[in-house]
């Protein structure tokens, strides 16, 4: 591929057939709705419905019929973008763009090449391009995607973590490593917006996204398809300008300038042209950076902590007046109590097992109440008091038992992982 899409000659059909397999693939990467993570705004998934609709027929017919896989395809995209469901709709791409290209490039022979094709389909790839990065890049920065360990993960030992979550935690821990790796997404989408930066940002989006291929690989990230396949569209920017960079970097040769020229020469086509990237620069900025400043102030690291956020130990638990004993044997009598989300609450028994319940706290009241996920008509209702910030102490009934439960909170300041904090000088490792 020449270092310019302007000059005009015959492309081989070979050369227009890939040229428009690319083009169709991508072009059904950019119209995926059928996630429940959304990635633009609510407004444009209820428009496209309908679409969303067809291929949620058409994929697990597909699995059915043409795949004949041993189980029908009912669990659509989710948080998982690893799904039966995504890797049949890879298959369906493929052949579909396949069949569009064959048969573009035939009832189109005539045609000597598709330079005007090529120009505006990148520019609409490398503008999805980067709008993706700035989605991502935005709750890095922000710190919304990998949020700092919670009280949940920093109780937990390393061998209960999954792959992922292990990852998650590792991410999550630094607010410089996600800004680094955030603001180097968003710097890559900054360059794809504007010409004469776009191998720049396609280099180091390409670059990115290699790395992020690997940990979902690596970490069992189920992410795995979509970031093979946005590499795979940096890849397809940065090749027209194959050449240069073969001169460049491998030949040692002269490279030419790029060729920058715009098929638009009227002034008003410019200006609308001009208009349009800076709406969409905008609606990216306010889309991506906005959303996770105002998701950080809701859920993120930058959230309210529920009432009663923390880690109680029971200290003293009373049953019927009787004083249980710490016995590890005990599955009745509670060892630890979580308070992380606002809503729920974790409690391990001396046994080591957990449950999860539902938490209704009353500050004015004091009044704290666990209801059972599995069973609604399983309530625990307990009055509290703080007799200092590091206790808390219930009164109540549980199971049609009284029960008086003494909590000492834990500090979390005491976790390594909490207080270690950063050092310019280590005179010895401190890997622990």
């Amino acid at each position: 591929m020449e270092g310019s899409l302007l000059p005009t000659g015959q492309w081989t059909m070979a050369r227009r057939t890939w040229l428009l397999f690319t083009i169709v693939y991508f072009f059904l990467l950019v119209m995926d709705f059928t996630s429940s993570d959304e990635l633009f705004p609510h407004f444009v998934y209820i428009l496209l419905k309908p679409y969303t609709m067809f291929w949620n027929w058409l994929v697990p017919w597909t699995g059915q019929h043409i795949l004949h896989l041993p189980a029908p395809i009912t669990i659509k995209p989710n948080g998982s973008g690893d799904t039966t469901y995504n890797y049949t709709l890879q298959f369906l791409w493929l052949v579909i763009a396949f069949i569009v290209a064959v048969t573009w490039a035939i009832l189109d022979r005539r045609r000597n090449s598709y330079t005007q094709l090529y120009y505006w389909a990148r520019i609409i790839l490398r503008y999805y391009l980067a709008f993706i990065l700035f989605v991502y890049g935005s709750v890095k920065v922000i710190k919304l995607q990998f949020p700092f360990p919670d009280l949940m993960r920093l109780t937990e030992p390393y061998g209960d973590s999954s792959p992922m979550g292990l990852a998650w935690t590792f991410i999550g821990y630094s607010k410089g490593y996600n800004l680094f790796t955030g603001g180097a997404e968003m710097l890559a989408g900054c360059f794809l917006f504007f010409k004469r930066t776009t191998l720049l940002g396609a280099l180091l989006a390409i670059t990115i996204m290699a790395n992020i291929a690997a940990i979902n690989f690596a970490y069992d990230v189920p992410v795995k398809i979509f970031s093979v396949n946005l590499l795979l569209l940096a890849g397809w920017i940065a090749w027209y300008d194959i050449h240069r960079l073969l001169n460049l970097l491998v030949l040692n040769k002269p490279a030419p300038a790029a060729q920058l020229a715009m098929p638009l020469k009227t002034p008003w086509k410019k200006r609308v042209q001009f208009t349009v990237k800076l709406i969409v620069i905008l609606l990216t900025i306010y889309a991506t950076l906005g959303q996770a400043i105002k998701g950080s102030n809701e859920y993120g690291d930058n959230s309210p902590k529920p009432a009663l956020y923390g880690i109680y130990d029971a200290r003293v638990f009373v049953r019927n007046n009787d004083t249980v004993p710490p016995l590890t044997t005990d599955s009745l009598r509670w060892k630890r109590m979580i308070i992380n989300y606002k809503g729920n609450v974790r409690i391990s028994t001396m046994r080591d097992s957990t449950v999860w319940m539902a938490l209704a706290i009353d500050t004015v009241k004091k009044t704290i109440r666990f209801t059972d996920f599995n069973d609604s008509t399983k309530i625990f209702a307990f009055r509290y008091s703080l007799p200092d910030k590091n206790h808390l102490q219930l009164t109540g009934s549980m199971n049609k038992d009284s029960i008086l439960m003494n909590m000492e909170k834990y500090d979390v300041q005491r976790f390594r992982l909490v207080n270690r904090g950063f050092h310019w000088v280590n005179e010895y490792p401190y890997n622990r």
